[in-house]
This record gives C-alpha cells, structure tokens and sequence, in this order.
C-alpha cells in the first residue's frame, strides 16, 4: 500500500493517504486522471473504465479497487 500512496502521490504532487479525496487535490486535472488510470493499467494490472473511475472518491478506493489492503 506505501507503494500505490508514493505512486499517487507523484502523480498528485502531494502527499496523500488512503482517506485524500483525489479530485479535490489542489490543481487536479483531465491529465492527472489519465496518468493515474495509466497507472492502475499498467503498474497494477486493473483496467478501469470512466465510470468505474468516477464512482471512486478516494485513494482508497482506488488501491481496493486494484485487490490492495487500505
């Protein structure tokens, strides 16, 4: 799990728990959202579709949604 909150967190550029509500970082973006799906593709195997994505509120959710403990 330390693994996936440093990969969000570069992606974020800010650190982040399992509780920050992503979409709510300061300066979010389409692109920060395209790097993260790239992400969970490729580093951990889980490809997400958009609405699957926008039913995710955290980065918990996020990690759950990839078979990682919170």
């Amino acid at each position: 799990m330390n693994e996936f909150l440093d990969r969000m967190s570069s992606i974020l550029e800010t650190p982040v728990t399992a509780a920050t509500r992503f979409r709510e970082v300061e300066g979010w973006s389409s692109l920060m959202a395209f790097a993260i799906l790239v992400t969970l593709e490729n580093d951990y195997g889980r490809r997400m579709m958009i609405d699957e994505f926008n039913a995710q509120e955290t980065v918990g959710d996020l990690a759950a949604a990839c078979g990682l403990e919170r």
